[in-house]
């Protein structure tokens, strides 16, 4: 993966390629800051109501048009719990009842390729959830006839069909 970085966050300087710990990192000339690339924070939701699932469809890039979990980007020092809970207003207009964490997934996001880390959760909602914010539509679709295809992360696409498999109700390990 290209680095995205070319300039330290410290002072400017230009940065370089290093060899740190068996990878590739980019090093500041000047001051020695590292630039390590590291993973984006985001949250999703897994929403059902009786054998149904919700799907947001995406109303901005990337992957615009396409299926996604609702839930978004965690704020600086915001816990997960409460991002989510954040996302889901915004862009349901919907609380959650209860949430239940069931793994995180690793994605990029956008044409720049970022590292992104998703942790998802069951949830339950109050209320009928609307499309609001980067929401184009709001859909529930049956479990069995969902439409992983149509769905434009890969996380997700993994995080929607290992539920519906069982495996993050079983306890077991859920696959990155």
């Amino acid at each position: 993966m290209k680095p995205r970085a070319k300039h330290c966050l410290l002072c400017g300087a230009r940065l370089r390629p290093v060899r740190i710990e068996d990878r590739r990192r980019q090093r500041c000339v000047r001051c020695g800051w590292i630039f390590y690339d590291n993973p984006i924070p985001a949250t999703g939701a897994i929403i059902e109501r009786g054998d149904r699932i919700l799907l947001a469809r995406r109303g901005a890039p990337p992957y615009e048009g396409t299926w996604d979990l609702p839930g978004g980007f965690l704020e600086a020092g915001e816990h997960p719990d409460r991002g989510l809970r954040r996302e889901l207003a915004e862009e349901l207009g919907a609380r959650a009842t209860s949430m239940r964490f069931v793994g995180f997934f690793t994605d990029t996001y956008g044409r720049g390729g970022f590292p992104l880390l998703a942790l998802v959760y069951l949830v339950r909602l109050r209320g009928e959830p609307r499309a609001a914010s980067d929401v184009a539509e709001v859909r529930w679709f049956p479990r069995d006839r969902l439409p992983i295809r149509q769905v434009g992360f890969p996380s997700m696409r993994r995080a929607l069909t290992q539920h519906v498999d069982g495996r993050d109700r079983r306890g077991g390990m859920l696959e990155a």
